[in-house]
């Protein structure tokens, strides 16, 4: 009944039925229809004589298919044609299973766009710091409180492809998809159906298939209003673990309420929690969607950390960290979505490609053949083709870079047949299975000359076979600039195609007419009888295409050496310590750490001594301010409060920055989140390994800190956000803060109770549902995580000492603080540190009164005082920015080195750690050319923990290594273009081409003042 469903249309119900009773009764098919209606086409056939590949390694050939009912009845070298089957012909053919594509969209009930914010106050969630009413905010009706929340939304509702769209996905030999929902962060449930041409409740196969989350939005901008949370990536991260908590104390609250209702309070019902409920249980498995080479890590430790069920939608980028790809060890859904060349109006226009670009051009075909590599399963999607037409031309190049025909196969049939959980049902061409086949012709789909000729889909037949393109299509997509003069020569009429003359082998259409290339007979001029051969330029392309010239990101990265001990000789030595400065002295590190201190030392066995004679050794600098390594976003200032979100989510170990401000002799970097709200997020303290992952750059066991903020910024003072969120004013934000801790106190103590009932033996006991704000700012309460405070004016300093106290919170440092010498006695007494500018002035109202002796005249006074940069330049400089504070106040240099050593160590809260050149210390050092503030000097070399990460003598080579490999890139590039290839591409390839991979978009953007984002 399945397959007369699909082939009868809109027959009236009465009609229906009879049919079903003629049916039933007969026990056989039913061959006769009402008037109007076409006869039922045979619902058995016999597949003969073609070469049929049953699953992934083995092959049968002059197999027989026989199909039954939609069903795959028999097959085998030996198997006898039904006498009531329709034969086909396949000699010559290769019979697969049917392709499946796990990750497939196909612009077909996608949720609404969130709307707008109902009402203004609404814009930022109602977050004023108290309790209030709320008004049904996200989407209309009951759900997430943020409308890119919709784990309820369900694909298979209103399920209606188009079928224009089922046809090209047919055309490349597919034959089932799982079709996924596009928007938002958590999606919703994709839906796995035949991709026929029949009735949607004959197609659907699986209704809910996985549930998908995603670090972006999908289509860009949609669904979020100026200042909706979330507005960052570790916003997005952060909402997406909240939802998830939510879910768990949802299923919890509502078990117990079920058990025991009488007596309680009714919990809300949550069509979002309840629908994460399956994936929590690990009854659906979720799909997440990264987006980028380092976030498929981070998705990974937040689906263990929910304890979830999981696979990858690989970005394209893993070529970059195959490291973090592998500790996964997830299941990836890879596209093969290239970034397509793009001929450049000027050759000069090759100089404004950068190396990244190139290496992202030339690695991605080879991206599904890294991941394999890392002995990771592979199952391949169309997703984010323009044209599904190229996925064969795609596969072909994943194929020349090492991805095996059998992982091929196995990602087209076996793979994602598992993964939807049909392996059953689909995936290999074997008896009892769905009667779904791709049917190909040439030595077989791994052919660059293969075609699909047909597909069969619950058995039944579809030609495959592409309409022809127009004539200039192929150019138009390879020249969107062509003129319309540039018309290609029309084919003379007795010209045929052969597999060895494809259609993208095309004469050279740039020389001159009537000119012949030297070893070319003139046009038409026949030997022994054939006409001459015409270059091939598709399949030379091809041959460029399959060597990779691009080297991998990490080659050069990591430890430069790495010695068990390091003993370096006769240096001036900055200790920063009891000790001072130490002259023609050695220092000894061993196993990462400092082991001595002292005028001699004795060299131990096997250990790598250097002759420091004339060079100065300080301990490595320590910015207490940055906001360099950062993906996505250094503020989520939708919100007055993001304590949630955190900077140690979104960690760029891949930024050119590590390099440049090792090569300044910095070896620790405080990353804050940014001064667009109260109370900001979360920040992470690294250090600068080069190579290693974002974990690994993590300073471990450093004590957890948060960004607050005060000023100009938090109350909205400039631009449009001025009128979208609370506070507005200072008053306004003393408020925001006693409301917040407040809060916090009743959070904590929700947990104080729970606990005593659990420990009274009170069975029925809920915990509080966790919220992760609330969750950070007790932490604040009770001494676990420190406050550095964005700060300018002497009112507001003091306003915020005094709450802080009031509340018994310890300040660790107050930043910016142009005015703390204006309350430096105050900050003092309070222990708390002042991490400001050397001589930065005027830049805007609120710092009018800053001046250049603020650093010296708060160190005399007794606060401990550090130079941050603020800057992802300046924090190549900080040597030369503590010189100032000797020009500026008179400070000893001694006094002043420590101002980028031990002074953020100790506001930081690791000075046991770094800071300064003392025994058992880790051994983080800097040597530079001569005094650290001497204006000339320079670093010459980095030490973290005996590990050295920069050597200047080294940087000439490696920077001429990388310009060689950028010419090799754009010539092969110039190359392939001059072939024609490849072709194809469409829209999105192209401009994938001149993308920016998110984690270089900050390579070389200045930071300058985090606040520089909400200023003019």
């Amino acid at each position: 009944m399945g397959s007369l469903a699909c082939l009868v249309t809109r027959l009236p119900k009465i009609l229906w039925i009879g049919l079903a009773a003629v049916t039933l009764t007969t026990g056989a098919r039913a061959d006769i229809l009402p008037p109007g209606n076409r006869a039922v086409p045979l619902g058995v056939h016999a597949l003969v004589g073609g070469k049929v590949v049953v699953k992934p390694g083995q092959i049968l050939d002059a197999a027989t298919v026989v199909i039954r009912d939609g069903l795959i009845e028999k097959v085998g070298t030996n198997v006898a044609v039904p006498p009531d089957a329709r034969v086909w012909d396949m000699k010559g053919l290769t019979i697969y299973a049917g392709f499946i594509d796990p990750y497939l969209t196909l612009g077909t009930n996608a949720p609404a766009p969130a709307a707008g914010p109902r009402r203004p106050e609404l814009t930022a969630g109602r977050f004023y710091g108290l309790p209030v009413a709320n008004q049904d905010p996200g989407n209309p009706g009951p759900g997430s409180e943020l409308a890119t929340i919709t784990p309820e939304h369900r694909m298979v509702e209103g399920m209606a492809p188009d079928t224009n769209a089922l046809q090209s996905m047919r055309e490349a030999g597919f034959t089932v998809g799982n079709v996924v929902p596009g928007r938002g962060f958590i999606r919703g449930t994709s839906v796995l159906l035949a991709l026929s041409d029949c009735n949607p409740n004959d197609a659907i196969i699986r209704p809910d298939v996985f549930q998908h989350v995603a670090f972006e939005a999908g289509e860009r901008g949609e669904g979020f209003g100026f200042g909706s949370y979330p507005g960052s990536l570790m916003g997005i991260i952060s909402a997406i673990r909240q939802s998830f908590f939510d879910a768990q104390h949802y299923a919890l609250e509502h078990a117990s309420f079920d058990k025991a209702p009488q007596g309680r309070k009714r919990p809300p019902f949550n069509p979002a929690s309840q629908a994460l409920g399956p994936a929590l249980r690990k009854e659906i498995p979720v799909v997440f969607e990264p987006g980028s080479a380092l976030m498929v890590d981070r998705a990974a430790r937040v689906a263990h950390e929910m304890g979830l069920n999981y696979y990858i939608l690989a970005s394209g980028q893993e070529w970059r960290r195959p490291d973090l790809a592998k500790g996964t060890g997830a299941t990836f859904i890879v596209p093969l979505s290239y970034p397509e060349l793009s001929k450049m109006p000027e050759d000069d226009d090759w100089n404004a490609i950068g190396l990244d670009q190139l290496r992202a051009w030339d690695w991605a075909p080879e991206d599904a053949a890294v991941l394999r590599a890392q002995n990771l399963e592979v199952a391949l999607t169309t997703y984010e083709l323009d044209n599904k037409g190229d996925f064969h031309k795609n596969l072909i190049s994943a194929v020349d870079r090492g991805f095996s025909t059998n992982d091929a196969l196995a990602a087209l049939t076996t793979i994602p047949a598992r993964l939807c959980g049909v392996e059953q049902s689909l995936g290999t061409v074997e008896a009892g299975k769905m009667a779904d086949l791709t049917v190909v012709s040439g030595k077989d789909y791994f052919d660059p000359d293969a075609k699909v000729k047909e597909v069969w889909i619950d058995g039944q037949h579809y030609r495959a076979e592409a309409s022809p393109a127009k004539p200039d299509d192929a150019k138009d997509e390879k020249t969107p600039d062509a003129k319309p003069s540039e018309e290609k020569p029309e084919k003379p009429a007795d010209a045929k195609e052969t597999a060895d003359q494809p259609d993208e082998a095309k004469p050279d259409e740039t020389k001159p007419a009537g000119e012949t290339p030297a070893g070319e007979k003139p046009a038409g001029e026949k030997a022994g009888g054939t006409r001459p051969a015409r270059p091939n330029r598709a399949a030379t392309a091809r041959e460029l295409l399959k060597k990779r010239v691009a080297r991998a990101p990490l080659e050069g990265r990591g430890p430069l050496t790495n010695p068990p001990s390091l003993l370096l000789t006769n240096a001036t030595i900055w200790t920063c310590g009891p000790t001072g400065n130490l002259q023609n002295a050695s220092i000894l590190i061993q196993n990462g750490k400092i082991a001595a201190v002292q005028s001699t030392i004795p060299a131990p066995a096997g250990a790598l001594v250097e002759d420091a004679t004339g060079k100065q050794i300080s301990p490595g600098l320590i910015d207490c301010h940055s906001h360099s390594m950062i993906l996505g976003g250094v503020n989520e200032g939708s919100l007055p409060s993001s304590a949630m979100v955190r900077i140690g989510d979104v960690v760029n170990s891949e930024s050119a920055n590590i390099y440049l401000q090792l090569a300044g002799g910095v070896t620790e970097a405080h990353l804050l989140h940014g001064s667009a709200n109260p109370i900001g997020g979360q920040c992470c303290l690294i250090k600068l390994r080069d190579g290693a992952t974002p974990e690994d750059l993590k300073f471990k066991d450093a004590p957890p800190t948060i960004k607050f903020a005060l000023g100009e910024n938090v109350k909205q003072s400039n631009g449009e956000r001025s009128s979208s969120r609370f506070p507005q004013t200072r008053m306004g934000v003393q408020t925001f803060y006693f409301n917040r801790f407040t809060a916090a106190q009743q959070y904590l103590q929700s947990w104080s109770n729970y606990n005593k009932a659990v420990s009274s033996g009170v069975a029925s006991a809920v915990p509080p549902a966790r919220d992760l704000e609330l969750e950070t700012l007790g932490e604040i309460l009770q001494g676990k995580r420190f406050i550095h405070c964005h700060s300018y004016r002497q009112d507001e300093i003091l306003m915020f000492i005094r709450q802080m106290q009031s509340f018994g919170i310890q300040i660790a440092a107050m930043h910016h603080i142009l005015e703390g010498y204006k309350v430096a006695d105050e900050m003092a007494a309070g222990g708390i540190g002042g991490s400001t500018f050397s001589d930065w002035w005027a830049y805007k109202f609120e710092v009018y009164d800053a001046i250049p002796y603020n650093g010296t005249l708060m160190h005399d006074r007794g606060v401990v005082v550090s130079f941050n940069s603020d800057s992802d330049d300046l924090a190549r400089r900080l040597n030369s920015e503590a010189a100032k504070a000797v020009k500026y106040g008179g400070l000893s240099e001694l006094e002043a080195i420590k101002f980028e050593t031990i002074n953020p160590a100790i506001q930081l809260r690791v000075q046991q750690r770094v800071g300064s050149l003392e025994v058992g210390k880790d051994g983080d050092i800097a040597i530079w050319s001569k005094s650290p503030l001497d204006s000339t000097t320079v670093c010459l070399e980095t030490w973290i923990e005996g590990k050295k990460y920069f050597d200047r003598s080294l940087d000439a080579a490696r920077t001429a290594a990388y310009e060689e490999e950028r010419k090799a890139l754009v010539a092969k590039a110039k190359k392939v273009l001059d072939q024609g290839g490849p072709t194809g591409g469409g829209p999105r390839g192209r401009r994938r081409f001149f993308e920016i991979a998110l984690e270089h978009q900050d390579d070389y953007f200045n930071h300058d003042r985090d606040e520089a984002d909400v200023e003019p």
